[in-house]
């Protein structure tokens, strides 16, 4: 309807300034540039009435609904069973209540226990048949206005070429994984894995307008990660807007929750005086090699180049990573879960 619109004024303006152009230009060809002028005054004016009729930034449409899939695999042995239980519950009641997702589907790879919270013990198993059957229903009800976030908690092993998520039956990695999303459409996609070497996702998971993060870099980073349990706790007790808003915009948005959990992770290595063994990445520019974004964030003691108790102000370049994330808007609920 709009592009007719547009089309139908383009051409009343086109016929309308060529003939006024001619008219004048017989009688006095002094005025015909004067008449060019208007013409193409009122030319903006119309076509400005008619992109008006454009919702603005897309403000009218209809919202959509904010879905996410949680996946946590096998544990492996009873420490790290309430581990993952605690990390997947927070999760949860972090994006249900304090990010208002409508729809939050969880998988857990261990048989639950009595003393599991409600949300593992209704979850469904995190084999690799049942995330597939997850995915394909996913799909099937996801709408193109529709948010999306899957985040995945775990154990995984590196054979050189792939980065295996260890689940209970047949594993998955990273390229199988990627291709069951392949053809999901929605407008904000989220992709948050915080598995060790992790970063072997970023290249898969990588498309055009959706973020991927990842816990680790793209190299031989094994060890077990603390990024899930640092983005959980941050997730379901939100800090304060002024400490939360790590850009200085004025607005919390998803690169200000990445950023944190990263510098969160830095400054605890920092006071355990332990090598940090997790560099996690961002992705959001479609080319699939992720970057450490925070680093303009990180002290030089946390292993980054910002000053001493000043926030980086550094402007994002326009084709790096960042943009996107910093597009989605991020509007905690300070209720109490």
């Amino acid at each position: 309807m709009h592009r007719v619109v547009r089309v139908a004024v383009s051409k009343l303006t086109r016929c309308v300034s060529e003939g006024l152009f001619r008219l004048v230009i017989v009688f006095d060809p002094s005025l015909a540039h004067r008449v060019s002028v208007v013409a193409v005054s009122w030319l903006f004016t119309l076509t400005g009435l008619a992109f008006a009729t454009e919702p603005p930034n897309g403000s009218e449409r209809t919202a959509g609904t904010k879905r996410a899939l949680l996946v946590c695999g096998l544990s492996g042995d009873a420490a790290h069973h309430k581990l993952y239980s605690d990390t997947m519950t927070k999760l949860h009641e972090g994006l249900s209540k304090r990010l208002g997702f409508a729809d939050v589907q969880v998988l857990f790879g261990d048989e639950p226990i009595d003393s599991d919270t409600d949300i593992i013990k209704s979850a469904g198993r995190a084999t690799r048949e049942e995330l597939e059957k997850s995915v394909t229903a996913l799909g099937a009800k996801l709408q193109p206005n529709d948010t999306l976030w899957v985040i995945v908690v775990g154990h995984s092993h590196y054979d050189g070429k792939h980065s295996w998520l260890n689940l209970p039956g047949p594993d998955i990695q990273q390229t199988e994984f990627a291709k069951l999303f392949a053809d999901l459409t929605a407008r904000e996609q989220v992709f948050c894995i915080t598995t060790p070497t992790s970063g072997y996702y970023v290249k898969p998971l990588s498309a055009k307008g959706r973020v991927v993060i990842s816990a680790t870099e793209t190299d031989w980073e094994t060890n077990e990660t603390e990024f899930p349990h640092e983005l959980a706790r941050v997730l379901s007790s939100p800090p304060e807007a002024k400490e939360f808003d790590i850009d200085q915009d004025g607005t919390i948005s998803l690169f200000d929750l990445y950023v944190t959990v990263a510098r969160n992770l830095a400054q605890s290595y920092l006071e355990r005086e332990f090598l940090a063994t997790e560099h996690p990445l961002l992705d959001d520019n479609g080319d699939g090699r992720g970057t450490e974004v925070q680093i303009d964030f990180l002290t030089e003691e946390q292993g980054g180049r910002a000053k001493p108790k000043k926030s980086s102000t550094v402007p994002m370049n326009l084709t790096g990573d960042g943009r996107i994330s910093k597009s989605i808007t991020l509007s905690f609920s300070r209720a109490d879960p």
